[in-house]
Parts: C-alpha cells; sequence; structure tokens
C-alpha cells in the first residue's frame, strides 16, 4: 500500500504540474485525462466517466476556463447539453501531460515492477501489443485508484484536501504514529497546511493527537490512527486484496510500457536513411 501511495503521489504532481490543480482528486484527474484525449467532450460525458458530482464538476471547469484553458458552449448534438472545448492553451497543456506521463511511466519501470511482483508474482500476465498511448494508460491507472478509493468511507472523500488526507492517513497509519512535522515532506505543505489536515483527520474520527508519548519531550504531540481510521485504511487493503491480479497486470505493463512508434514517422525515417 506503502508503493501504491508513492506512485500515485508521484503521478498527480505529474497531472498537477500540467494543468495547476493542487493534489487533484482521482476523479478529477479522470476527467482531466478525457478532456487531454478527447479535447471537446459534453459535461454529462465527463461526469459519466469520473463520477464527479455537478457541483465538483463546475467547480473544476470554472477553474479551467478561468485558467484559459477550456471554453464552454451549447452541444451542436443537444443544445440542452453544455460542451467542454479546450482552446489553444489547453491543447497546449495536454501535449505537456502527454509528455511529462511519458517521461513519468519511463522514470517509474523500477518501482511498478515492485508492485507488481509484490501484488502477484505467480500469474501470467498479458501485455498488449503494441504498448498503450500514454493518455490511455494514465487513465486506466486512474480509474483503478478510484476503485480503490471507494472502498474507503465516504467521509475519506470529502471536503478539502482530501486526497492529502489520505495521504496523510495511510503514513501514519503505516508508521504505527506520526509526529505532525513528519508529514510535511510528503504532503508537500506548509505547518499549516498540516494542522489543518490533521484537524480535518480528528474531526472525521480517523486520527487522534496523543501527548506524553514521545521520550523526553512531554509536550510533543503523537498521531495515532483510531479504530474508525484502522476501518478505512483496512477497507483499502482489503480492495488491493480483491484486484491483486489486475494490479499487478497493470502495473506489470507499466513496468515493461515503452512509448507507441508512429509506423508512419519510422517508414519515413527508415526512408530518409
Amino acid at each position: 500500500m506503502e508503493l501504491l501511495g508513492r506512485f500515485n503521489d508521484d503521478m498527480t504532481a505529474v497531472i498537477d504540474d500540467a494543468f495547476g490543480t493542487e493534489w487533484a482528486e482521482i476523479e478529477e484527474m479522470i476527467a482531466i485525462v478525457v478532456l487531454s484525449t478527447d479535447r471537446s467532450v459534453t459535461t454529462r460525458s465527463l461526469a459519466e466517466v469520473s463520477r464527479l458530482d455537478r457541483r465538483a464538476l463546475s467547480r473544476m471547469i470554472a477553474r479551467l476556463r478561468s485558467a484559459g484553458l477550456v471554453v464552454t458552449r451549447p452541444s451542436d448534438r443537444d443544445r440542452r447539453a453544455v460542451q467542454v472545448d479546450l482552446t489553444d492553451q489547453g491543447n497546449r497543456q495536454a501535449e505537456v501531460l502527454r509528455t511529462s506521463i511519458t517521461e513519468f511511466f519511463g522514470r517509474s519501470a523500477a518501482i511498478a515492477r515492485e508492485i507488481s511482483d509484490g501484488l502477484n508474482p505467480s500469474i501470467v500476465r498479458h501485455i498488449p501489443s503494441p504498448p498503450a498511448a500514454a493518455l490511455d494508460l494514465l487513465r486506466r491507472v486512474c480509474e483503478a485508484g478510484a476503485s480503490l478509493i471507494r472502498s474507503m468511507p465516504a467521509a475519506a472523500t470529502e471536503g478539502p484536501l482530501a486526497a492529502r488526507q489520505r495521504a496523510a492517513l495511510v503514513q501514519i497509519a503505516a508508521q504505527g504514529g506520526a509526529r505532525p512535522h513528519e508529514l510535511i515532506p510528503s504532503l508537500g505543505v506548509s505547518r499549516a497546511g498540516v494542522a489543518y489536515i490533521v484537524d480535518q483527520l480528528c474531526a472525521k474520527g480517523f486520527v487522534s493527537r496523543r501527548r506524553g508519548a514521545v521520550p523526553d519531550d512531554r509536550r510533543a504531540v503523537l498521531l495515532e490512527v483510531t479504530a474508525e481510521g484502522v476501518q478505512a485504511v483496512t477497507a483499502v487493503a482489503g480492495a488491493i486484496e480483491k484486484q491483486r491480479e489486475s494490479l499487478s497486470e497493470l502495473f506489470h505493463e507499466i513496468a515493461l510500457w515503452r512509448q507507441p512508434v508512429d509506423r508512419a514517422a519510422s517508414m519515413a525515417g527508415d526512408a530518409l536513411a
């Protein structure tokens, strides 16, 4: 689970850098990938594939529109539907995402192999030929992640910085407890940001603060996972167990992935050689 979390955090950072999000929720990442692939799609289709609710989808589109990445208009096929089109700048950012995720998959081969082997080393894996396009593979990874997250209690997916809250919860659980400042590097936030995230986890009943548990520093705060928090993390572990074969095959594909060769360009290059 820790390796999956690290892979997800790094993947999220790639999408954040390309489209200006901050620890995008997994549903938002799916919507961004679909937009980057199709370049024009209705809000109805985006909601169906991403499972974003209407309010969250409206907020995302409004942010992308204010950043000059998309425009909206009545759909040509259904005037009651809203079409979302990438602008020229949006198309450039989609190319940035495609290039960045291509590089990400290339440098993530080792961790992807470790995840795959740790999940199920005994299965016979089938790797598509030719290899998948980078954005198509990214979408499948995001959809697999969304499936795991949906196994958690609803509270784990609610509120601002929910993705960072889940990352913090898993880290605290994996370490058997953590001090707030230990979360700063992995979450990429300030002390105030960590305090807010911890406040939210405590309010949801997933984490508790305990003083006097750190030797030589009676005032230090130790964060511990509650029974409800353990239940949330265990739910993800159970979902991973149920999907271990498909996840193992997916990450094996990432471990061996190579960017598909443009056959026409390759033939042209051979002709010039």
